[in-house]
């Protein structure tokens, strides 16, 4: 005796199968694999198109792990910055050291000078800490650049007039010079970084034994040789560390780094080229 309380039912013999329908109409029934019934081989279907892909997918670790055109809109967003933070210094600069007013308040008051000096570390602390925050990076970012505009203005007062733009035009040839050259080339520069960090300690206490002992002129030049190598070599080892090892929302920070390396160099080849005049 059987222990089902209805038989099972008969199955359908050749065309009297039932057919049940699959291929629904809605999208979210549709199945991941395709099945020889449809499109013969098979295959993945609702796929987005070669070269379409999702932004999420385009941001790499690393700008250079991005897609191309996250690469391109992180350079022109570094180097639009770096032109703004130029032209701001060179306005900025150029008016307090053409200002005999204002140079003669800051040597009065000697405390601004160095307050400003200050200033510049703390707020790029600040900028560090905010740089993914908007406004307040783009704010702390101006008032960096500024400060920096002024101490920079005070700086060049002592120099002269020809002296300060033939120092400029040269630093902006090294500049783009170095930055193409990085670009285009396919040497690795990752490891210039302890060399340069050991000149630049080395050049640093150099300058601050050279405050309370001073050195003969020959030294000064030298040191001012030095100063110049190293940051040309900063300009390399930056550039190639900005686009191989940031991330794409790091711009303001590459934009910085650049910035301070420009700085560094116009200011060393000033030194350099007063000190060939006087010799």
């Amino acid at each position: 005796m059987s222990n089902y309380p209805v038989p099972p039912p008969t199955y359908a013999q050749g065309s009297q199968a039932p057919k049940t329908n699959y291929h629904s109409t809605d999208e979210a029934a549709e199945p991941l694999l395709g099945s020889s019934s449809r499109g013969g081989a098979g295959g993945f279907y609702d796929q987005p198109a070669q070269g379409d892909l999702p932004d999420d997918f385009k941001y790499g670790v690393s700008v250079s792990e991005s897609s191309p055109e996250i690469r391109n809109a992180f350079i022109r967003k570094v180097y639009t910055i770096l032109l703004c933070q130029i032209a701001a210094t060179s306005l900025v600069g150029g008016l307090i050291s053409q200002s005999p007013q204002a140079v003669f308040w800051v040597q009065t008051h000697v405390w601004a000078f160095y307050t400003t000096l200050i200033g510049t570390v703390v707020v790029l602390g600040l900028l560090y800490w905010k740089r993914h925050a908007y406004p307040w990076n783009f704010g702390l970012l101006s008032l960096f650049t500024l400060m920096e505009a002024g101490t920079l203005g005070v700086a060049i007062a002592f120099y002269d007039n020809v002296i300060v733009l033939q120092a400029l035009i040269i630093t902006i040839g090294v500049f783009v010079g170095l930055t193409l050259f990085t670009f285009q080339s396919k040497y690795d520069f990752s490891g210039m970084g302890p060399f340069l960090f050991g000149g630049l300690i080395a050049l640093v206490m150099t300058g601050f034994v050279a405050i309370f002992l001073p050195f003969n002129r020959t030294f000064d030049l030298i040191m001012a040789i030095g100063g110049t190598l190293i940051f040309s070599g900063y300009i390399v080892y930056d550039t190639y560390m900005i686009n191989k090892r940031l991330s794409p929302d790091e711009f303001i920070m590459g934009a910085i780094s650049l910035y301070l390396d420009f700085i560094n160099l116009f200011l060393n080849i000033l030194r350099l080229l007063n000190d060939i005049q006087d010799r």
